[in-house]
């Protein structure tokens, strides 16, 4: 038995096929009707498949409500950067739970029932909703995917503000703070007008699904979320 140059294994000078019967014919030649073959096997352990979870606390996604009342112009919370600062900020804090790696996203939805205290401009509600350091509502705005600066609309949700350029891993916190101010320039005819502001936090599978433009603190549109 020997190996040719071009790689093929051959026995007696004949390929594998014509050889393998050769050497049978011997065999049964020499030792007639009797045929005793040394064998072994040996079975692998168990090998098991089972896919990873993308989870936040008790479901897919989690969502908390903070309302804003009684609050009069000049009025603002503890972390706002004028007013007052003498009401309490929201705190929102969510744990993701999944075992796959994941990007993680926030949608905001600045929302009222009849006049709306958050007008879109420097008159009204300003938001500063923040993860760290990483701002999402910066007063009345927030940033797109290339970094323009969007004016965010009462009713309208703004949709995967990004939330790491890293991807989360289980166990890993995320704190929101809200805070807010109500101008000195608020007009008079926003007495009795209201807003809320809804977080609801988003998580899905990093591996397969590049980063590409997405930045922290800018929507995220690319990425599929589910």
């Amino acid at each position: 038995m020997n190996r040719s140059s071009n790689g093929k294994l051959r026995m007696l000078g004949v390929n594998v096929g014509g050889g393998l019967l050769a050497l049978t014919a011997v065999g049964t030649m020499a030792i007639g009707s009797t045929l005793a073959l040394f064998s072994a096997s040996e079975t692998s352990a168990v090998n098991s498949f089972e896919s990873g979870t993308v989870t936040v606390g008790p479901g897919d996604t989690a969502s908390v409500v903070c309302k804003v009342q009684g609050i009069a112009p000049g009025d603002s919370s503890s972390m706002a950067t004028l007013g007052s600062k003498s009401m309490n900020s929201c705190d929102y804090s969510v744990k993701y739970t999944g075992t796959s790696a994941a990007w993680l996203s926030v949608d905001v939805l600045i929302a009222s029932t009849g006049t709306s205290l958050f007008t879109g401009d420097a008159k009204g509600l300003q938001y500063f909703v923040n993860d760290g350091a990483t701002k999402i509502i910066d007063g009345t705005t927030f940033e797109t995917i290339d970094g323009s600066v969007t004016a965010a609309t009462s009713g309208v949700t703004v949709e995967h503000i990004m939330l790491s350029s890293s991807p989360a891993a289980n166990g890993d916190t995320v704190d929101f703070t809200i805070d807010y101010l109500l101008p000195l320039l608020a007009p008079n005819s926003l007495q009795g007008a209201n807003s809320s502001i809804t977080l609801t936090f988003h998580a899905v599978q990093s591996a397969n699904q590049p980063l590409g433009d997405c930045q922290a603190g800018r929507q995220c549109n690319t990425i599929t979320w589910g």
